[in-house]
Order: structure tokens, then sequence, then C-alpha cells
């Protein structure tokens, strides 16, 4: 026989109280005077032998009431298996997973949080088990204390502790998690026959995933124990982009909010509200049909700091957590583009101009053109875009130029190679290193040429494209260029001849880590392409430029994404590092909180692995201090970086109970736990161990020893 409660089992030093009434009599002794006394001891005799009876059953009574009650409120029960042991060495073992994603912080029907049950399961779990039984409690953050084994006091500590994180799992990596700490157990000697494995969650299906591990290791016993929901439908934010993914001071912009509604009813009048600096600025409202998406705008024609943490904030209930959506808006600097032109006056007059007029917006860009015969190569230092526009390989200053474009291009440097009329890609070849480049040249008659071709229209599924067209129109009017080389380019297509032919492509050299080289198959000129002078060359153009700053601050990051990659040259004067050496550490900071993530500079990228277990949705200040001097107050801020929680944890459908079911049918290593409340769970752990509990006996066994002390003192 156990107890569930076993430290109940102190009560049982209350019996001793009857026995000391019984052997001290307290009561006053009173004196009775007999005028006659002759048969007086044949009296005392005969009811003091009658009293001796009654007292010593009325002390049997009392001592059974008390040892049925204590054995009540010990909850003593039956097990067929109570001699098997199990786990680590003479001691069980059994592996506890408390999901505490953010999913967990919602209502259940019982009116207590998922969260809060789980940690109540987890307490009557431990109260289940022998004094010895040892434990291991597993979060979604894996923290360092799953390693080691604590006792059920110590695991009632560390539950309590337990907080939300933005952090999921999946039941396969929990499991693998467990499977590799068993196999670690065996490679230092700690063999494990078989441990009890509870998994405790709300069991999302976007983050749970295919549980295809369930079962495979039959050393673990694993129990399901669903945290089950009433709620099906949620409101978040799916998606938000600026209509000019490049922001400016100065420059009117619009933000669009794309919100999904996860449930089978629609939502109308949703409020959304924006907030900048922790100040509104704008509202709307939006209604969103289910399962769908829809966008609300906010114009962003107000005047902005250099750097703004903003908000995107609304009401949805049941589900509360993902009603803040944060992300920062950090205006950048100037774009500066470099063009760099032969030495053709006709050239210079024409696509040089055509080229300049593009990048004319002094208020977003520093654009400056030079002949190759006139150039300061130090300007490429600080240069973003490079146009190499109609430059030759036989021109005498290129093959002075080619180092300094190649270290351009290592240090993430963008360039747009514009071809000559001569169709001569000798100096793209010498830049790329790519010695099997050809071209060759194709006849034209003039500009009316009966071999000018119109250009296709763009994929808008291209990734180029995103945000660049209003709508999804798929018949432009599109300009038209002429066939002037056939070559062998290989990279991706970004516009092509109706032909099928390449026109703008972009290339990876071998020196670069992605496509950083743009290449125009004409030159940018009359009678060559109507290209320039048509309304999708001004955006094809800006796009070119923006994504030589891509590298800036996102709008925000998600939770799940482990590495924040930061342009080193806009965080740190490169050329002052080298002549002082000195060595910068970065450092996210977020009120009292202070984090150093792991760092590395990479090709001109400071790539910091953020600690997800750690990062919490909202604001982070991105600060860095001289690595020798480590000194706080010292510290540099430099930007302000946003993170939010995945989409994943908002997808609220959850595996029903009859899901699990049909998931486990023929599994036997694998059982399920179906429990409201705490009740009935631990009227479930009973059963589903065999167990026959015994408290309802012992609370029968105590009324009916009350019953008979009462008629024993009346009637006796």
């Amino acid at each position: 026989m156990s107890f569930v409660y076993p430290s109940f089992l102190w009560g049982l030093l209350a019996l001793a109280i009857p026995i000391i009434i019984h052997l001290f009599n307290f009561r006053r002794t009173k004196k009775i005077y007999f005028s006659n006394n002759q048969f007086l001891k044949n009296v005392k005799e005969t009811t003091t032998s009658k009293l001796k009876v009654k007292h010593l059953l009325i002390l049997l009574a009392r001592l059974a009431f008390i040892t049925f009650l204590v054995l009540t409120f010990a909850q003593p029960y039956l097990s067929d298996d109570d001699s098997e042991e199990s786990g680590l060495g003479d001691n069980p073992l059994v592996y506890l997973y408390l999901d505490n994603s953010l999913s967990m912080s919602s209502e259940l029907s019982s009116g207590v949080r998922g969260i809060d049950q789980g940690v109540s399961f987890v307490d009557e779990i431990a109260a289940y088990y022998p004094r010895n039984t040892q434990y291991k409690l597993l979060t979604n953050g894996f923290g360092s204390f799953s390693r080691v084994p604590k006792s059920s006091e110590e695991l009632t500590d560390l539950v309590a502790n337990v907080s939300l994180t933005g952090v999921s799992r999946s039941m396969d990596e929990v499991l693998q998690k467990i499977q590799s700490d068993v196999q670690l157990a065996g490679l230092q000697g700690q063999k494990i026959e078989q441990a009890d494995v509870y998994m405790i969650s709300d069991f999302q299906k976007s983050t749970s995933g295919e549980m295809n591990e369930l079962g495979q290791d039959t050393i673990l016993q694993v129990n399901l124990v669903p945290v089950q929901s009433s709620y099906r439908h949620n409101v978040f934010v799916d998606s938000m982009y600026l209509a000019n993914p490049f922001m400016m001071a100065g420059q009117e912009n619009e933000l669009a909010v794309a919100l999904r509604n996860e449930g089978s009813e629609a939502v109308e009048n949703l409020i959304i509200r924006l907030l900048i600096n922790e100040q509104q600025v704008g509202s709307g409202s939006v209604d969103i049909n289910a399962y769908a998406t829809s966008t609300v705008s906010f114009p962003l024609n107000f005047p902005l700091q250099q750097q703004n943490q903003c908000r995107i904030v609304f009401e949805d209930y049941p589900v509360t957590f993902d009603n803040e959506f944060f992300f920062t808006l950090n205006l950048g600097d100037k774009i500066n583009v470099l063009e760099i032109t032969s030495d053709l006056a006709a050239n210079r007059m024409n696509s040089a101009t055509n080229v300049g007029k593009v990048y004319a917006n002094e208020s977003i860009f520093n654009f400056q053109s030079y002949s190759i015969n006139n150039l300061d190569y130090s300007l490429l230092d600080n240069t973003n875009l490079l146009i190499l526009n109609e430059i030759e390989g036989d021109n005498q200053n290129a093959a002075v130029l080619l180092p300094y474009i190649r270290e351009f291009l290592e240090d993430e440097g963008h360039m747009v190679f514009i071809l000559p009329s001569s169709g001569d890609i000798s100096f793209l070849s010498e830049i790329t290193r790519n010695a099997s480049l050809t071209a060759q040249r194709q006849t034209y008659t003039d500009s009316t040429g009966v071999q000018t071709v119109t250009l296709a229209n763009p994929d808008l599924a291209n990734p180029f494209f995103d945000n660049m067209f209003e709508g999804q129109a798929d018949n432009f009017d599109m300009p038209f260029a002429v066939p002037l080389v056939s070559h062998n380019l290989r990279g991706n297509s970004l516009l092509n001849y109706k032909t099928g032919d390449p026109y703008l492509l972009s290339l990876r050299t071998p020196f670069t880590s992605g496509d950083q080289v743009f290449v125009f198959s004409t030159p940018l000129r009359q009678e060559f392409t109507s290209l320039y002078r048509h309304a999708i060359f001004v955006p094809v153009m800006y796009r070119l430029a923006s994504m030589s700053k891509s590298l800036d601050v996102p709008l925000y990051y998600p939770m799940g994404e482990n590495t924040v990659t930061l342009e080193a040259s806009r965080l740190l004067d490169s050329a002052s590092q080298e002549v002082s050496g000195a060595r910068y550490l970065y450092k996210l900071r977020r009120d009292e909180q202070e984090l150093i993530p792991a760092q590395r500079v990479v090709n001109g990228r400071l790539l910091m692995e953020v600690p997800q277990n750690v990062v919490e949705a909202g604001f982070y200040e991105l600060v860095r201090t001289e690595e020798s001097a480590n000194a706080t107050q010292n510290a540099e801020r430099l930007l302000s970086l946003s993170f939010n929680n995945t989409e994943a944890e908002s997808l609220v459908e959850q595996y029903t109970v009859a899901d699990l079911e049909q998931r486990i049918a023929n599994l036997e290593q694998v059982s399920l736990y179906e429990a409201e409340d705490i009740e009935d769970f631990t009227a479930l752990m009973q059963s589903k161990n065999d167990e026959v509990s015994l408290w309802k006996y012992a609370l029968l066994l105590a009324l009916l020893c009350l019953l008979v002390e009462i008629l024993l003192i009346r009637f006796l």
C-alpha cells in the first residue's frame, strides 16, 4: 500500500491523546456516605469491572477513528507494481516536459491559465511518485537545470519559477533531447533501464510538429498530458512593409500592416493603433474574413527621429500575448552612388545624363559621375552603388581601376555594369574572374531598327519586385531594347526580352556572398533602348540603389531568427579602427537587462547569435564598448532593434484529444491523460497505473468508529 500524501501520516501522533486521557483520569473524586456498607465491597467490584470494559471499548473506537481519519487525508492506494522500480540506479527517474510557450498563457475552461495548470500537474506527479524518485524538468529553453536530477522538493521550487517564453519546441525536439540525455547517462556508467516521461503541453499543430519520435524508444514510457484551451480563433500581425523600403528623413512614406484572422468567424471593425515613441500617431479599422488576411495602411508624413520605436496595438480576446507588434523605423543615410563612364563625349552627354536623372534627388542620393580618365579611386571607399557605364576592357585606365573594383565588391559593395555599344564584356570578365565569359555582337540597322524587341512583363514573384508595384496587373506596356549581343552570362534574370533572352541580370562573383553585380545588356541610350524613359526605369534603379543598403536594420526580427546581421561599416568607421587597433564588444540592452551575444565580423558584417531563451519580444538597444575597457558608463548607443514572437505561436489550432488518441493508437509505450482540472488528473494518475484508491473506505470506517463511540457512551 502506498499513499498519495504520506506527510499526513504524522497525524497518527494524535493517537497518544486518547491514550493519555485513558491512563490519567482527570475527574475529581467525589465522596458518598452510606448508612450501611455491608454490601459495598461487592457493588464496587462489579461496577469497576464494567467500567473498565466500557472505557477500553471507547478508547479503541477513538483510536480507530483517529487512525482512519488520518488515512483518509493521506489517501492510501494499492498498486500491482509497487515493487517495480526503474531509472537511475536504485531510484526511479521521471522526465517532465512543461511547455512554457506563450500560447500556454491563455485561459482554460476551468478559469486558470494553461501554464498554471501545467505547474499543478507537475506538483501532482511529484506527489504521486516515491520520495526517492529523481526528476529532470525540461522547458522550452532547454536550460542547464534539466541536466541535473532533482528531488521532489527541488522540483517544486524549480517549477514555481518557470515563466513564459517566446521559444517553441516540437515534441520530436523534446524527445530527442531526452534520448540524448539517456545516452549520455549510459556513457557515464549510469544505466537507465526505464524512465517515465510526462509531456505537458497545449499541443499546438504549428509548434508540436508531426511527433514521429513517439514510441520509438522502448526505454521511455511517454505520457501525453494535453492542456486543452477553449478558444479557436486569434488575430495577429502577419507582416508589414514600407511603400519605399529605404526610409529617409523628410520623405513621405506609407506603412502597410497585414493582419491575419486565424478563426472560423469574421472579425469586424477591429481598431488598429500605431504608436511611435510611445505617442499614438495613427489609427484605423479593418474587417477580416475567416482564415483571411486584410491590410491597413498608415501614412508617414510627419517628422521622425533618427531612430523610432514603434508599436502596432489592438484588442483581441482571449489570445492577448500577440496583441502588440514591435518594430523600429531607423532613418537611413543618403545612398552614395558613383558613376564611372568612358571617355566618349557622346556617351557622357546621353547615358550619363539618363542615369544621373534617376539619382538626382539630393535628399536621398549622393550622386557623382566621373570619367574613367579623371577619377579619384578613393571615392570607392564611401560608395554604396558603383555604376560602370559602357567601360570597355581595352581602356588603359580599366586595368588600374580593376583591383579597386574587386576590393569594393569584397567589401559587400554593389555594382551595375552597363554594356558598351561594342558589346565588349572583357572588363566584366576581369572583374568577376570568369575567363569563360563570351559575347558576340549582333547587327542592327538604326534606332527604328527592325531588330528591336519588346521586354517581357516582369516576374512579380521575383523578390526583386516585392512591393514595387501596386496591385497584381499582368499586362504592362513594356519598353523595347535592341538584342545587342548574345552572351553566356549566367545569373538571376530580372528583366527578359520577349524572346526569353535576359536583359537585366544579377550575378554572384567568386568573392561575394550574394548577387552584387547587375548587368544591363545594352547601353541606356536612345538608339539601343527606351527603358530609360519608361515608368519602370525609376523603380528598378531605385531598387538597385536600395539593395546596396540592404544590410541596414530591418523593421523587426522574428524570435526564431538565431542570427542578427548588421552592416559593420554603419556601426564603425573601419579606417579609424585600423589606425587605433581598437576592438569592440557589442551588447543588447533592455532596461536593467544586458546581454552579450556571441559575435563576429565576417566580410564586413557583424553577426550576433541571439539567445532565444533570454530575448523577449520588445525593443533592445545595441550598444558597444571597447573590449579592453568593457565599461558600461562608456557604452555608445548605436541602434534600436525590435524582436517579435514567431508566427507559429499565434496559430492557435491544437491537436484535439481525438487526434492524439489516433496518433498513439498502435504505440504501446505511449499513454494519454485527458484531464480538465487537477482533480481529474489525480484520479487518472491512479486509474492509469492500476491503482485501487482506499481513502473513501477509510473515511467510511472513520465515521463508523465515531458512531460506535457514540453508541458505547449512550447505551453501555
